[in-house]
């Protein structure tokens, strides 16, 4: 175990009390020698006058400084030692040679404040230091130092008068040699004890307070040995008793600072560098923060000026973060970003080229990029897009994340810093539309940014209107070749746009999360649609939804689903509901929420299989029924030999697992006849048609069961 600096000195300080009066002892008839009466007078009262000036400190240090951080230990230090400090003041003017010295029975009244000003200071401080410091209030200061001098005024004023009175029985002879001991005994006692007290209540860990208040201690019991063993009251042994107490009086002075003056004062300059430091640096992350990204750019600008240089800004954020939130919770987002800060930050190298802006948003400055700022900034944009190649790991699992990154160049992008973060900014939600890319601000981009703007205000407007409607496409059985169910995807009758497909519009949905109500209408109008083919003829068959992450992460989902099917009056055996693999990241989340309904009856798929994260631990456990694989891996099935081997694997590993398996973006007879030979039961592509509206699909449905 290390030992720190406080602890060192204190063990140098014992150490050179114990050797100095053990060499004291042993050279005791070389050392001894009587003192005249005045120069012993003189040094006594310089003495004790230093006692109580020391005594009358530890009064104010603890009366006036700090009184928010007063605790316990420190002010009934502050106000033992008012006491001490008197009685020290009181021995000095009632010695022998002093106006007021006087005798009581056998004794004098000197002697009698000088023990009892060591018998108050030693047992206090063992009531003080034998319990926990704990925090006091202000109010408290003036009732204790107030009991305390009062005591002591009381207790010297009874002194005095004994002076006048016959010599009480323990006053005199034997008695008083006996109390004399008993004192003394006492005394040395309760040092002994508080030190032993102090260091094992605080062996785990030893503030330099208290450290040095235990020298002090050590000093005072070697003077109180050193008086003990004197022979007399003008000799050497009393003054090197003496020394001792002064030596303990400064340290204790010293620890008494320590708690009063130095580690609050200590304390107060940490809180303001924390304050200073979270003014102008993320608290999550500790990369700077847009405060001092101002003042570093206004500096960087300033000098771009002067030197006719230019400098760049990248701004970027993690896509679908929203999405993760939802998914993972908050404190898996916020673990996210400290693990995209720390990667941004060993790859930007400087620190103050890196910024937080807030949420997932991210600023990286190059300044002084040169004349082919446009070459220095997509190598730039390319290392950082690279970084996230490499998935992160959280807990036990890998989640692969993605940014998209705007660039605006000072000064022709902009010339205040407003103006560039904004055009960053844009450029950055041009780059959003496709994900995983980044983009160079052009002026168009203001139009195409005020046109999101416009089409995010259509939405609300489009969903009471009910602008929106759905297409159909079939789901095949690739060994009968019968239509077996449909995929719901809804589309976007904009009154000035014509129809919108899905991507232009879903990512808006998500972020400003009119996906829920959004999502609950294409479920209702699925259902109903579906119970509406059942009636006029056509057989029962399988109605497939997508389920948003929003949507999955929903509270009583499964409720506001069996509500939807006694409204429509569909059999929840009809419905398939699709859900994505990051959807699963949670587990248990996902466990209780894939059973409440599995409950309902209906069928539970993943949909993109293969393009995000699953654990087959879980997945084996997971109430599903389908896996549906993904176009990108069916696209290239003949050009490419690795898609075809992850289908393989899907497939058979489906099969053991007893689970479906659907395969989505099928165009051609080479796909169909590839994964007929792999077992895969079920299809849907333009093969077949493309998502046609309920009218054609029914149409369509009809012309083929007629020639089939």
């Amino acid at each position: 175990m290390s030992i720190n600096r406080a602890e060192k000195i204190t063990i140098w300080t014992a150490s050179i009390a114990i050797i100095s009066f053990i060499l004291s002892r042993i050279f005791h008839a070389q050392l001894y020698y009587m003192i005249p009466d005045m120069i012993y007078l003189f040094f006594h009262s310089g003495v004790e006058f230093l006692s109580f000036a020391v005594s009358f400190t530890m009064l104010v240090l603890g009366w006036l400084f700090f009184l928010k951080s007063l605790s316990r230990q420190r002010l009934y230090t502050a106000a033992l030692f008012s006491v001490v400090g008197l009685f020290d003041m009181l021995h000095a003017l009632t010695i022998e040679g002093m106006p007021f010295f006087r005798f009581v029975g056998d004794t004098s009244l000197s002697e009698l404040f000088d023990a009892t000003g060591q018998l108050i200071g030693s047992v206090g401080l063992f009531f003080i230091f034998r319990r926990n410091d704990q925090p006091v209030s202000a109010s408290k200061r003036l009732p204790a130092v107030t009991v305390a001098i009062g005591m002591g005024a009381a207790l010297a004023a009874l002194y005095f008068s004994l002076a006048d009175l016959p010599p009480l029985y323990f006053m005199t002879g034997e008695p008083l040699h006996y109390v004399r001991s008993a004192v003394e005994t006492i005394i040395v006692f309760a040092y002994m004890v508080t030190i032993g007290t102090i260091m094992y209540r605080n062996r785990n860990e030893q503030p330099e307070a208290l450290l040095t208040i235990v020298q002090s201690l050590v000093f005072f019991l070697f003077s109180n040995l050193q008086f003990i063993l004197g022979g007399s009251t003008h000799d050497t042994d009393m003054m090197i008793g003496h020394i001792y107490k002064l030596a303990g009086y400064y340290c204790l002075m010293k620890g008494i600072y320590f708690v009063t003056i130095e580690e609050p004062f200590k304390e107060q300059k940490r809180a303001e560098s924390r304050i200073n430091f979270l003014a102008y640096h993320d608290e999550l992350t500790g990369l700077s923060n847009r405060r001092l990204l101002t003042e570093r750019l206004n500096s960087e600008m300033q000098r771009a000026k002067q030197q006719s240089s230019r400098l760049a800004i990248f701004l970027l954020d993690i896509d679908r973060f929203k999405t993760i939130n939802d998914a993972l919770g908050h404190t898996f987002g916020d673990q996210m970003l400290q693990a995209v800060s720390q990667r941004l930050r060993h790859a930007v190298g400087k620190p103050d080229r890196l910024f937080r802006m807030g949420g997932d948003e991210f600023v990286v400055l190059l300044p002084e990029i040169g004349d082919t700022d446009q070459v220095t900034a997509q190598k730039h944009a390319e290392s950082l897009m690279g970084l996230f190649d490499a998935p992160f790991v959280l807990g036990e699992a890998e989640y692969h994340v993605t940014i998209s990154l705007g660039i605006s160049f000072y000064p022709q992008d902009g010339e205040s810093v407003d103006l560039l973060l904004k055009n960053a900014d844009t450029a950055m939600y041009s780059a959003k539309v496709h994900r995983n890319e980044f983009s160079s601000y052009t002026p168009d981009m203001n139009m195409k940014a005020h046109d999101r703007l416009r089409l995010e205000s259509d939405l609300r407007r489009a969903l009471e209107q009910e602008q929106f409607m759905l297409t159909y496409q079939p789901l095949v059985n690739l060994q009968s070749g019968k239509v077996v169910g449909v995929e719901a995807l809804v589309r976007w009758h904009h009154p000035q746009r014509g129809l919108l497909p899905p991507g232009e519009f879903i990512p808006l949905t998500e972020e400003n999360g009119l996906i829920l109500p959004l999502g609950e209408w294409v479920l209702r109008a699925a259902c109903k649609q579906n119970k509406a083919w059942q009636d006029v003829g056509l057989p029962p068959m399988m109605m497939s939804v997508n389920l948003s992450m929003r949507q999955f992460r929903q509270h009583q989902l499964a409720e506001r689903i069996r509500s939807i099917l006694e409204q429509t009056g569909m059999e929840p055996r009809y419905l398939e509901l699709e859900i994505t693999e990051s959807m699963t990241s949670d587990v248990e989340f996902a466990t209780e929420t894939l059973a409440s309904l599995k409950k309902l009856g209906v069928q539970i798929s993943i949909d993109d299989f293969g393009t995000g994260y699953s654990s087959l631990v879980y997945l084996k456990k997971f109430p599903i029924d389908k896996l549906k694989i993904d176009r990108s891996f069916v696209s290239e099935l003949s050009e490419n030999g690795s898609d075809a081997a992850i289908v393989t694997t899907i497939t058979s590993m489906a099969k053991h697992l007893k689970l479906k398996v659907t395969a989505e973006g099928v165009e051609n007879d080479e796909q169909i006849q590839f994964l007929r030979e792999r077992n895969c039961e079920e299809a849907q592509g333009f093969y077949f048609t493309k998502p046609i509206p309920a009218n054609l699909f029914e149409h369509w449905y009809r012309l083929r069961s007629q020639t089939a």
